[in-house]
């Protein structure tokens, strides 16, 4: 079961803020503002094309063109080597090709497992086929690398002789060899690319000497052929298709494909027209490569590199981060047959899933206008079926800014589902082909901290666009024009930190050996860690290595504690795997406004100075007082009331509002605000009525951020110019109140005997990564606490691997 989250107007925005050009590099990881949250992306300094993975010793090693001496501007690439065994964490293993060689820096290329040594350098080398660039003319041949070390790195096999020399004269542009294995012909295939023109096809014995054997040229409507890749696949007929695909430019700057026939030395397609397997700007140097467990290949895997070389250098991550290179999140292709043609369709990888945090499930939403919604967040996955009778366009704005001049809008209008990007640095819109006379569609969209990538109807259509959007816009709101529409089903997904995950060092407590000095009370978790799923329980999944905390020990019934040794905090952050049930630590009384004074660390200015809480009887008021900046002059009154400092621990601030509707940014404005560095997160104002209503601020993106509130008035209208506010509440809910039951499943970390963070699980035996930021604890003596108080449904909790680390896994 999942979290629920209520649908409304929107209860807070975030604030516009200009960002300094200063580079905080990879080095200083925490100050990150950019750095994807479950997309791959180069450490640091520049990344383009991703070299096609190849499958060897149970993992997949992953190569790309990597530049480290970028400076805005990139010239000359090495290949860098990552390793996954899911394809959504990579390891990275270094340089594996540097670009300084002595006779050219290496550019784009392919890999092969020689298996069966047909090249002489050992059963199970890798053999690569790279374009050098051999000066400033870009006079590009075809030369042969192969390692023996597991690809670590690469030797080649000539430096004074190329495998494919150019076949100019004239020909500058002759570069990104992909090799294939032609079971049928008992032969290598390689396609070279001549941008200009079209594609080269050649076929080897040995992967060292290579015959030309035909050429496919460009079709009509295509200026630039580039990265071309060939492969065979099996179609949902049963039926074994060949797909010559190419990054191109022209009317479309994307990955084009053409299913075909091959006879061994000349490639037929189906037809000349290309079909694409992405609508978006910045879907570009796609490969595809087997997936090692489709042993009737009827599944490939497909990366992609998210920018376009009209707009290379254009990255807000450059400028306030110190990188630049994301990659698409990898995709599962299969083949479908329609009506004689063969289409390609691409889904997120499934593994994708094993890696969510948390979900909000938001049900159907009728809307006929605009809804905001009260999720704020820049990475998470979004999936909705959205129907409508008659309307003239229907879309969802992501990413919005407080103003709404800043987003990214995702929808249908006309013939074509779009993708607006409304964003200043880059603005630009493009679209794919959709049923005018349809009447639904079905959108999976993946948003990141740089990219947007939407899935049609299961992945029959793909866009994909890289975002400069700033941090801080964070806002969601459903959309209609000439019409109403439901979004149905619409879930939200988090998912850990796959950079933190891949740079996780050893974990501080992996359970695997016992509790070793960690102490317990009551009998929930027993004397040691569980070694799985226990006696009468759901399956559990997710937990690593050979143990568990698993306090299901005797059921749902049973209570106790599990308590860390003390501990230094020397990193910024504590992760750690989670599961269990939805049982939070009650909720904190910031302010209930019942003193004499605004309360203990409190300030006020102007009007409100020396005054305090005013006693009243409104409506949902909790208490005799709330405070009111009607005080000490009428609506005439101005000034602030200033909340001290706090760190945001829970995922929610709650609060009760009322009085005048003058929002912030407006001249004269009345108004709650959590302000956080100087900038305005989120804000509230009234509704020109003396009820008292709720509202809900998600901060849960937000928590570890040192934070205050201020209540604002600087109206003096003779019509409502005041507002009142009650019951500061922080907690776990949107509709988090005091006096809840003290029967938290939950993990704490204190200090100094506080509990100074709390998180509890989502009502999964599916372990997750939470992470804390705890920067602002670092020196100081903690302890962490594992509470099971809960004997109800849900009554337990899960952990495993915790890990004090530089950036968070969760």
């Amino acid at each position: 079961m999942s979290h629920a989250l209520s649908v409304g107007v929107l209860a807070g925005v975030m604030a516009v803020t200009g960002l300094s050009p200063v580079v905080a590099h990879a080095d200083d990881p925490d100050a990150e503002q950019y750095r994807p949250q479950y997309h791959f992306s180069v450490p640091d300094h520049w990344k383009n094309d991703p070299i096609r993975p190849v499958y060897l010793d149970g993992e997949y090693h992953h190569y790309y063109l990597y530049d480290a001496d970028y400076n805005g501007v990139s010239t000359q690439t090495a290949w860098r080597h990552t390793t996954t065994t899911d394809n959504v964490v990579f390891e990275d293993e270094g340089i594996a090709i540097p670009e300084d060689t002595t006779f050219g820096s290496p550019m784009a290329g392919s890999i092969v497992v020689d298996t069966n040594n047909t090249a002489g350098f050992g059963a199970g080398a890798l053999v690569a086929l790279i374009s050098i660039d051999e000066g400033p003319t870009n006079a590009t041949d075809q030369w042969v690398y192969y390692s023996t070390d597991g690809g670590a790195t690469f030797t080649p096999y000539s430096t004074t002789t190329p495998a494919i020399a150019n076949p100019g004269p004239g020909l500058y542009e002759f570069r990104d060899p992909k090799i294939e294995w032609d079971a049928a012909n008992n032969q290598w295939v390689a396609l070279v690319a001549e941008p200009l023109s079209g594609i080269g096809f050649y076929t080897s014995s040995d992967l060292k000497n290579w015959t030309f054997e035909s050429f496919f040229p460009a079709p009509s409507g295509i200026t630039f052929t580039e990265c071309p890749d060939f492969f065979q696949m099996r179609a949902d007929d049963n039926t074994l298709q060949w797909v010559v695909g190419a990054s191109t430019g022209g009317n479309m700057h994307t990955f084009a494909y053409w299913p075909g026939a091959w006879d061994g030395s000349t490639f037929t397609p189906d037809t000349t027209v290309p079909q694409w397997l992405d609508y978006g700007d910045d879907f570009y140097a796609a490969v595809t490569y087997a997936d090692e467990s489709s042993t009737d290949q009827s599944k490939r895997f497909l990366k992609g590199w998210v920018n376009y070389w009209t707009h290379p250098n254009t990255a807000s991550s450059w400028t306030v981060d110190g990188f630049t290179g994301t990659d698409a999140i990898t995709r599962e292709l299969t083949l479908k047959e329609t009506d004689g043609t063969y289409r390609l369709i691409s889904t997120p990888i499934a593994a994708l899933d094993d890696y969510a945090t948390r979900s909000w499930d938001l049900g159907d939403i009728e809307v006929d206008g605009q809804t905001d919604l009260d999720y704020h967040g820049t990475s998470y996955r979004l999936d909705t079926t959205v129907s409508w009778s008659d309307l003239d366009n229907v879309a969802i704005k992501l990413r919005r800014s407080p103003d709404g001049t800043r987003d990214f809008s995702v929808g249908k209008f006309d013939d074509f589902i779009y993708v607006d990007a409304n964003d200043p640095t880059m603005y630009r819109e493009n679209h794919a082909p959709y049923d005018p006379e349809a009447t639904s569609v079905h959108l999976t969209i993946l948003v990141d901290t740089t990219t947007v990538e939407v899935f049609v109807n299961g992945g029959e259509q793909a866009l994909t666009m890289k975002s400069n959007l700033d941090p801080t816009d964070t806002g969601l709101q459903l959309f209609t024009e000439g019409g109403a529409a439901t979004f149905g089903d619409v879930t939200i997904t988090e998912f850990a930190n796959v950079t933190g995950q891949s740079e996780a060092g050893a974990a501080y407590q992996d359970f695997d050996s016992g509790y070793d000095s960690w102490t317990t009370t009551g009998s929930a978790f027993g004397s040691a860690p569980a070694t799985g799923t226990l006696a009468a329980q759901q399956p559990v999944t997710g937990w690593l290595g050979a143990g568990l905390v698993n306090s299901y020990l005797g059921g749902d019934s049973t209570t106790g504690t599990l308590t860390s040794p003390s501990f230094t905090v020397s990193s910024p952050y504590v992760s750690f795997l989670l599961g269990g049930g939805n049982h939070p630590t009650p909720s904190d009384l910031f302010n209930g406004f019942e003193g004499s004074t605004w309360g203990t660390g409190w300030t006020a200015t102007g009007n409100f100075s020396g005054q305090g809480p005013s006693t009243a009887s409104l409506t949902n008021q909790v208490g005799a007082k709330v405070a009111d900046t009607y005080v000490n002059g009428g609506d005439a009154a101005t000034g602030t009331i200033v909340s001290p400092d706090f760190t945001i621990t829970r995922d929610y601030v709650t609060f009760r509002i009322a009085g005048g509707d003058f929002p912030w940014t407006a001249s004269g404005n009345a108004s709650v605000q959590l302000v956080i560095d100087g900038e305005v997160y989120f804000t509230a104002t009234g509704d020109d009525t003396a009820t008292l209503r709720t509202v809900a601020w998600d901060v849960h993106s937000l928590r570890g951020k040192t934070a205050h509130l201020e209540i604002v008035d600087n109206s003096t209208s003779t019509s409502f110019g005041h507002i009142m506010v009650d019951q500061i509440v922080l907690g776990n809910t949107p509709t988090a109140v005091v006096g809840e039951t003290n029967a938290p499943t939950a993990v704490n970390l204190k200090v100094g005997g506080v509990v100074v963070r709390t998180v509890t699980g989502t009502d999964s035996e599916r372990l997750h990564w939470e992470s804390w930021d705890v920067a602002d604890y670092i020196g100081q003596s903690a302890q962490l606490e594992i509470v099971d108080q809960n004997t109800t449904g849900w009554g337990h909790i899960n952990v495993d691997q915790v890990v004090f680390s530089d950036r968070p896994l969760g």
